[in-house]
């Protein structure tokens, strides 16, 4: 075919691979928009959660997705041998600890972990800074979130005393003996001399909108290639 002094005469293998890419980075490009869709549907029920009223919690939770980013509410007593600090917390720019303390629900009940808020590092670092934990009982409120099991260990030595690199439930339950609930409540408020700890609702629709344009791209790079090969200007 040939289009004033150019000539188009594409070649049928590299054509055929070309279309077969383009229609594969096609494909995955609307799935991960087709993602992107559904995660924006779980984004507005997890904001709306947020939004209604507190939840008490006097027992076992049996899903923790029935009551993540719902505020709740629980009423116990605090167990300050359980209590840990998770390192390598950043709040306003400066290193600190997340303090983590079990509360008791009820006698011989299960433990809800209870992030009571953030603290500095202290001179005495590695060892964590005081948090006294308030004796009798107690009423807490705030978010329930389950806390990432995502994440990077430093050293194979993951624990150090009370001083913790990461948290997940499993661990601590695995570690101390303790029945623990699914969630984690960040306290709001935040106990004396702490900071909040606060988190979104985030369902990572921005991860797959990311990916989706990366392979509608890469579609669009392999269709210029294409084009831009296979035209060839005409000696005259």
């Amino acid at each position: 075919m040939r289009i004033g002094a150019l000539s188009f005469t594409p070649r049928p293998v590299p054509t055929v691979a070309a279309f077969a890419l383009v229609a594969l980075t096609l494909w995955l490009g609307q799935w991960q928009a087709g993602r992107a869709t559904e995660k924006a549907g779980r984004q507005a029920l997890l904001e709306a959660r947020v939004a209604e009223p507190p939840l008490v919690i006097a027992g076992r939770v049996r899903d923790a997705e029935e009551v993540l980013f719902r505020r709740v509410r629980a009423l116990g007593h605090f167990d300050a041998a359980g209590q840990v600090f998770i390192d390598n917390r950043v709040h306003g720019g400066r290193a600190g600890f997340h303090v983590i303390t079990p509360l008791a629900l009820g006698e011989g009940g299960p433990f809800l972990l209870v992030n009571r808020g953030w603290a500095a590092r202290t001179a005495d670092y590695p060892a964590p800074p005081q948090a006294p934990v308030p004796a009798g009982e107690q009423w807490v409120e705030g978010l329930a979130t389950i806390p990432s099991k995502r994440f990077v260990e430093l050293s194979g030595d993951t624990v150090s005393g009370s001083a913790w690199q990461n948290l997940s439930v499993e661990r601590y339950a695995q570690r101390t003996g303790r029945e623990v609930l699914p969630v984690v409540v960040l306290a709001d408020p935040p106990a004396p001399g702490l900071a909040a700890v606060t988190e979104r609702p985030d369902a990572g629709i921005a991860k797959h909108q990311e990916y989706s344009l990366t392979w509608f791209s890469l579609a669009a790079t392999v269709a210029a290639l294409w084009l831009g090969l296979n035209f060839r200007r005409v000696k005259p």
